[in-house]
């Protein structure tokens, strides 16, 4: 596995919690998935010594913990459009004086906001002031 990773927290069926490298991550219709490669032993070569490998898997939200103090933000996430066509939501930032007010464009699940299907996505993002959020890397998520 290649690219950027940051380090999270799994937990086994069992119980069992371990490290593991986060590659990627993804929000779809069932929510998020993460995919992590998990180091475990396997045997290698002539003689069947145990070495150590990493094998890659998708999991839920529900088996992945970040790290405190560890830096998502260079891990690449997607979105696989819903079933109901809304994959993104936008949120208006206040007017402040001297400024205009902005509207941001969040992957859903990042930032509670108006859903908004590709087209009102489209439409959003040629407006003056909207721009997508960086956390979340929506712009990754948008078809060109």
């Amino acid at each position: 596995m290649q690219g950027h990773t940051g380090r999270v927290s799994v937990t086994l069926p069992d119980g069992q919690e371990l490290r593991a490298h986060l590659y990627e991550r993804r929000y779809g219709a069932d929510g998020w998935q993460y995919r992590v490669g998990i180091t475990s032993w396997a045997p290698a070569g002539i003689g069947g010594r145990a070495e150590p490998v990493e094998h890659g898997v998708w999991l839920d939200a529900s088996h992945v913990r970040p790290l405190p103090g560890t830096d998502y933000s260079s891990i690449p996430t997607r979105t696989i459009p819903a079933a109901s066509g809304q994959s993104w939501t936008l949120k208006d930032l206040p007017h402040r004086p001297g400024h205009a007010g902005t509207r941001l464009i969040h992957v859903i699940g990042c930032h509670p906001g108006t859903p908004l299907t590709l087209d009102q996505t489209l439409d959003a993002l040629r407006q003056p002031r909207t721009v997508t959020c960086h956390t979340c890397k929506a712009a990754t998520s948008v078809p060109n």
